[in-house]
């Protein structure tokens, strides 16, 4: 069997708008990576910013880090992903985070295909679900109320690396997801071609939080991965 070539994948920042060293992402650059990806998300704000269709990280911020890795991506001619966009991943976080690529896309003259990947999920199909006792609660937790179904403006499911992948396989230069598993933005084309499915999303489960994981860690610095049939590394 022929041997899996290497894949190499840049993480640049833990949460987009968190920015990054550009002296960190030029080096991660030159390393030749297969693909660019960003988690955007993250729960530890609490429900509110879901609720309120709004992201916990400023546009101005948000842009910046786009700016370098869109035009990144389009120079090398590899994908860039974005999971769990506007931080909640909403349909209004997820047109927000659109927005902002297109305004990019304008000033600076780039062209390229657009996968969006919405994951809102309608409040009749969920309080259906609910009645018909499909939903349960995670150990220890509270059962859902259908007065919460009811009262809620944005619900949003949780996708894994499936329709990444698909986004891939039909030509997406950069993929936006709303809301994502942390590590499927960055398992998606390993997975793709042909890396087991764990090993991808342990490798992807560090580089969610890039440079998070080394000493010192920083949550505004970038990680990178090397993934081949033995193994990972992962270098800041």
């Amino acid at each position: 069997m022929t041997p899996l070539p290497p894949i190499r994948i840049l993480s640049p920042t833990a949460i987009l708008g968190y920015g990054f060293p550009e002296s960190s992402f030029a080096a991660g650059l030159a390393k030749s990576p297969d693909v660019i990806a960003v988690d955007a998300g993250s729960t530890d704000p609490g429900p509110y910013y879901l609720g309120a269709g709004i992201s916990f990280t400023t546009r101005p911020a948000v842009k910046r880090d786009l700016k370098l890795m869109l035009a990144a991506g389009r120079e090398r001619g590899i994908p860039v992903l974005i999971g769990s966009a506007g931080g909640a991943g909403a349909r209004p976080h997820l047109d927000w985070c659109v927005d902002i690529i297109h305004e990019i896309a304008a000033e600076d003259g780039l062209v390229g295909r657009l996968a969006v990947i919405p994951t809102d999920m309608g409040k009749d199909g969920v309080a259906t679900a609910l009645a018909n006792g499909a939903i349960q609660p995670m150990p220890a937790g509270p059962s859902l109320a259908a007065e919460a179904v009811t009262a809620s403006t944005n619900i949003v499911a949780q996708i894994g690396e499936a329709p990444l992948i698909r986004a891939l396989a039909d030509g997406a230069d950069v993929v936006v997801a709303g809301r994502c598993y942390d590590p499927a933005v960055f398992a998606a084309l390993p997975i793709m071609r042909g890396y087991p499915v764990g090993l991808s999303l342990h490798m992807g489960k560090i580089l969610e939080c890039a440079a998070i994981a080394a000493v010192p860690g920083s949550g505004s610095d970038c990680m990178f991965a090397t993934l081949d049939e033995t193994g990972f590394t992962v270098e800041t």
